[in-house]
C-alpha cells in the first residue's frame, strides 16, 4: 500500500520535473495495465502493479488539473484596450510600490463576453495606482481594468514570478483605470472573505497604532502585506522566515493547546467518556481548533498543509500506536497532492515535508527519547540536516546563524508570543478599556523579539551556498552524529565533515584556483530583468558586467532576483570590470546587493557621480568615468562617451566588444545625435559579426535609420518589460532592424538571450524555449499549441 501511496505521489511531482504535459493515452495505457497486473494474484507483481497504478494517477491528475488552470488564463487577445469586469475582492487590500494598491479580484461576470467568445479568467491580481493609503474599496465591484497574460521575467536561476502566478491560479494581471461599487452574485467563498476583512478591521481599529502591528496580523491572520522590506531580510538573514508564514508550527501549537486543554478537563470528569472516547475528543476538539485558526489565517495552501499534517498525525493518535509514521508522513504527502496537485512548485512543500521527514529519521528509531533541553537540541539539529540539501536544490541560501537562532527563537514564540497573541488580543476586543495596557505589552514582548533578531542579522554573515552533493553529504553526516553512538565515532564524523565543508571553501576561494568557471568560447548573456538592462560577457574566466538592472521601492532588485542567482548557476564569483552605462534606475539599481555578494575589480560609468550615489556611502570615489578601455582575456573592450555637457541617457557609456570577427556593441540609452557621433568615430570593419543590443531598449529616439543602415546588425536584442506603458520596443523600430537583415530577439517574450561566440556564427538560445508547459513559449518558437506535448530532456523542476 505505501509503494501505492509512494507512487502516486511520484507521479504528480513527475509531472513539475518533465515540464511537459503528456499526451494522455500514455499515463491511461499505463493505468490499464496496472490495473490488469492487479487482478494477478503473484506477490512479486502486486506491489508493481499498485506502483503502476499509483504513479499513471498521479500524472493524469496533475496533468488533468494543470489543463484545466492554462484553459482558463486570459487569452492574448484581451491584452489590448481596457475591459470591464464584475466581481469581489478575494484578499485584503495591500500597500504597493508606486502609490499603489494592490488585491485579488474573483470574477463572476464578463459583460463583454459572449457564446462566441467566451472569457473564462476567473482570478485577478490587480493593482490600483495613484490611489490614497487610506482609501476604503468597496467589497463588490464593477471595474474598468487594462490586463495582461501571467508573465515575469524568465532565467536561468532565480525566482520565476510566472511559475507563483501559475501555482497560486491567477489567470491575468493588470491595473485598475476605473472602478465603481457593484452588486454582485455572493456566495460561500464571497461570504468569507467578507467575514476575514471585518476581524482585519476589528485588529486595525483596536491595535493598528501599535509598532508591532504588522507582526500581530501576519501571525494571527497571516497576512503579510505591512511587513517591508528591511523586516524580510532580517527574517532572511536569521533563517526565521517560516515563523512568521503561518504554517504547521502554528497550526500544531493551537492543537497542541487546545488538545491538553481538553485532555485536562477529561481527566477531571468523574465517570466520564474511556481512553478510546477521550481520544476522539481530544483529536476533534484540536482538528477544530486548527481548522478555525486556518480559516481566519486565509486558508493558504501552508495552512492547508498544516492542516492535513495535524489531521493524518490526530488519526494515528486516535488508533492509538506509536509506530507507521513514515506510512502517516507518505499519507499526508498524497493528500496534500490530492488537495493540491501544484504544491511541488512551492517551496514550502519541501521543506516542510523536509523538516518532518528529519524528525522521524531522528526520534522514530529510538527506545527512550533523551531529555528535554537535548530533544530541542537534537530536533534542530535534524531539521537542520535534513532542509540543507533541499535549500541548496531550490536555490536558497543557508543561514549560518539560523540553527542557532531558531534554538532561542522557536520556544520563545511556541511557549510565549503565541499564546500571549491568542489570549492578549481576544481579551482586548471583549474588554476595551483593556487595550492600551494590552497594546503596551504586544509592543514590549514583540518589539523586543524582532529587536533581538535585528541584532543577530546585523552581526550574520550572507547565507551560505554549497553544491546540493555537499549539502546532502553535510546533512547525512550531521543526521548520523545525532544517532547515539561511541565519542571516538562521531569524532571522526566531524573530521570528516569539516574536512568536507574546508574543502568546499578551498574550491571556492582557495589559492591558486581560479575564482570564476572558465568558459570555452566567449559568451554574452542579455538578462530578462524587465525595463532595463543587464548584460554579462565572458572570455574565459574574465567577466565584464555592463548594467545592473532595475529595482523597485518595495525592495525588488535585478541583482538579487536575478544576476546573483544567474551568477551562481555559470559560475561567476568575481567581476573583472563593472560597467554602468549611467545612472538612471534602470540600469543601476540593487549596486549594494552587488558589492555585497561579489568581488569587483574595476568599476566604470558614464556617471560616476550619480551611480555612486544610487550604491551607497561606501562606493564614494570607486567609480571611474568611461575614458579608457582595455582587455578581457582576448577580447578588446573600446569605451565612447558623448564629449559634451550631457546628463541622463545622453551619457551613456558605449561599449564595443571585438574578438576573432565578432564585434559587440553596447550602447545604453544613447540617443540618435550620439548615435552619429559614435559613427563618425567608430566606422564599422566589413566582414564582421556584429551583434547590438538596441539602444533605449528600442525607442523611437535611437536607432536611427543612419545607426541601422551603417552597423547592419547580423543580431540584435531588445531587452525591454513585457506590454510596458513606455512601448518599448517600437514596432517601426523593430520593422527598421529586421528590413536591414537583422534577426531580432526580445527579452519580454523570449526570457534571458544566451549567445555563444562560436567560430562561424553566433549561437543564440532564449530561455523561454526549453521552459516547462506553464511558462509561454517564445512567440517563434512555438506558433501553435502543438508545442506542449512529451519531451525528452532534463528535469526542470522551476
Amino acid at each position: 500500500m505505501r509503494a501505492g501511496i509512494a507512487a502516486f505521489a511520484g507521479g504528480v511531482i513527475l509531472l513539475y520535473c518533465v515540464g511537459e504535459i503528456p499526451p494522455w493515452p500514455l499515463p491511461v495505457i499505463a493505468l490499464i495495465m496496472g490495473c490488469l497486473l492487479a487482478r494477478f494474484r503473484s506477490i512479486a507483481l502486486r506491489p508493481v502493479a499498485f506502483m503502476v497504478i499509483g504513479l499513471s494517477t498521479g500524472l493524469i491528475w496533475a496533468g488533468w488539473m494543470s489543463s484545466e488552470r492554462l484553459a482558463t488564463r486570459l487569452p492574448h487577445a484581451l491584452e489590448s484596450g481596457t475591459h470591464l469586469v464584475e466581481g469581489y475582492r478575494c484578499s485584503l487590500v495591500s500597500p504597493g510600490a508606486y502609490h499603489s494598491l494592490r488585491f485579488e479580484f474573483c470574477v463572476t461576470h464578463w459583460p463583454e463576453a459572449t457564446p462566441d467568445h467566451p472569457i473564462a479568467a476567473k482570478r485577478l491580481r490587480l493593482a490600483l495606482y495613484g490611489a490614497e493609503p487610506s482609501l476604503v474599496l468597496p467589497r463588490q465591484l464593477q471595474l474598468k481594468v487594462r490586463l495582461k497574460v501571467p508573465h515575469g521575467s524568465v532565467n536561468p536561476a532565480g525566482f520565476r514570478y510566472e511559475t507563483w502566478l501559475f501555482r497560486h491560479g491567477f489567470d491575468a494581471t493588470g491595473s485598475v483605470r476605473e472602478w465603481s461599487e457593484q452588486s454582485v452574485s455572493c456566495g460561500i467563498h464571497c461570504h468569507y472573505h467578507a467575514w476575514r476583512e471585518r476581524v482585519a478591521g476589528g485588529l486595525v481599529d483596536a491595535y493598528g497604532g501599535l509598532e508591532s502591528y504588522p507582526l500581530i496580523e501576519a501571525l494571527l491572520l497571516g497576512e503579510r502585506r505591512l511587513l517591508d522590506a528591511e523586516d524580510w531580510s532580517v527574517f532572511r538573514k536569521t533563517g526565521t522566515s517560516h515563523l512568521i508564514a503561518i504554517s504547521g508550527l502554528h497550526i500544531g501549537l493551537v492543537g497542541l493547546f487546545v488538545g491538553s486543554l481538553v485532555a485536562g478537563l477529561l481527566k477531571r470528569w468523574p465517570g466520564g467518556p474511556g481512553a478510546r472516547g477521550r481520544r476522539r475528543l481530544v483529536f476533534g476538539a484540536s482538528l477544530c481548533a486548527c481548522a478555525t485558526y486556518a480559516l481566519l489565517a486565509g486558508f493558504t495552501v501552508p495552512t492547508q498543509r498544516a492542516l492535513v499534517m495535524v489531521a493524518v498525525t490526530g488519526l494515528v493518535y486516535l488508533r492509538g500506536r506509536q509506530s507507521g509514521y513514515w506510512t502517516a508522513w507518505l499519507s499526508a504527502v498524497a493528500l496534500v497532492l490530492v488537495m493540491d496537485p501544484f504544491a511541488p512548485l512551492d517551496g514550502g512543500f519541501w521543506l516542510s515535508f523536509g523538516a518532518v521527514a528529519g524528525l522521524i529519521v531522528m526520534f522514530s528509531s529510538r527506545i527512550r527519547p533523551p531529555g528535554r533541553i537535548a530533544t530541542l537540541l537534537v530536533a534542530q539539529l535534524a531539521v537542520m540536516a535534513g532542509l540543507l540539501p533541499i535549500l541548496m536544490v531550490l536555490g536558497l541560501p543557508f543561514s549560518v546563524s539560523g540553527w542557532l537562532v531558531n534554538l532561542v527563537a522557536i520556544p520563545l514564540m511556541s511557549f510565549l508570543l503565541l499564546p500571549g497573541l491568542f489570549l492578549l488580543v481576544p481579551l482586548g476586543l471583549l474588554v476595551p478599556f483593556c487595550q492600551p495596557l494590552i497594546g503596551r505589552v504586544l509592543d514590549m514582548g514583540l518589539g523586543g523579539f524582532m529587536s533581538g533578531l535585528s541584532y543577530v542579522a546585523n552581526q550574520s554573515p550572507e547565507g551560505v551556498v554549497l553544491s546540493a552533493a555537499t549539502a546532502g553529504l553535510v546533512g547525512s553526516l550531521v543526521l548520523a552524529m545525532l544517532f547515539p553512538m561511541r565519542w571516538c565515532t562521531r569524532g571522526w564524523l566531524l573530521v570528516a565533515m569539516s574536512g568536507l565543508l574546508c574543502g568546499q571553501v578551498l574550491a571556492l576561494t582557495g589559492s591558486g584556483v581560479e575564482a570564476n568557471q572558465s568558459v570555452a568560447v566567449p559568451e554574452l548573456w542579455v538578462w530578462d530583468v524587465g525595463q532595463g538592462l543587464a548584460v554579462t560577457y565572458r572570455d574565459g574566466d574574465q567577466v565584464l558586467q555592463y548594467d545592473t538592472g532595475p529595482g523597485s521601492p518595495a525592495g525588488y532588485t535585478a541583482v538579487k532576483d536575478a544576476l546573483l542567482p544567474g551568477f551562481r548557476h555559470t559560475g561567476i564569483r568575481d567581476l573583472n570590470w563593472l560597467m554602468v552605462s549611467h545612472g538612471d534606475a534602470d540600469h543601476a539599481s540593487g549596486l549594494d546587493d552587488l558589492f555585497d555578494h561579489i568581488r569587483v575589480d574595476r568599476r566604470s560609468s558614464g556617471e560616476p557621480a550619480r551611480v555612486e550615489e544610487r550604491a551607497g556611502s561606501d562606493a564614494a570615489g570607486t567609480f571611474e568615468g568611461c575614458r579608457k578601455g582595455g582587455r578581457l582575456g582576448r577580447s578588446r573592450i573600446d569605451v565612447w562617451q558623448d564629449g559634451g555637457e550631457v546628463s541622463g541617457n545622453a551619457a551613456s557609456c558605449v561599449v564595443r566588444i571585438t574578438r576573432d570577427g565578432y564585434s559587440i556593441i553596447l550602447p545604453g540609452d544613447i540617443t540618435a545625435e550620439q548615435e552619429q557621433d559614435w559613427l563618425q568615430n567608430h566606422p564599422p570593419r566589413p566582414g564582421q559579426h556584429r551583434i547590438v543590443v538596441a539602444p533605449h531598449h528600442g525607442s523611437k529616439t535611437s536607432s536611427s535609420p543612419a545607426w541601422v543602415r551603417q552597423l547592419a546588425p547580423e543580431l540584435v536584442v531588445f531587452s525591454a518589460g513585457y506590454r510596458h506603458p513606455y512601448g518599448h520596443p517600437a514596432a517601426e523600430i523593430r520593422q527598421r532592424y529586421r528590413a536591414g537583415g537583422a534577426r531580432t530577439v526580445n527579452t519580454a517574450t523570449s526570457g534571458a538571450v544566451h549567445i555563444r561566440l562560436e567560430n562561424d556564427a553566433p549561437s543564440v538560445h532564449v530561455e523561454r524555449a526549453d521552459a516547462p508547459f506553464w511558462i509561454e513559449p517564445p512567440p517563434d518558437q512555438c506558433p501553435g499549441a502543438g508545442c506542449r506535448v512529451w519531451r525528452a530532456g532534463p528535469a526542470v523542476l522551476k
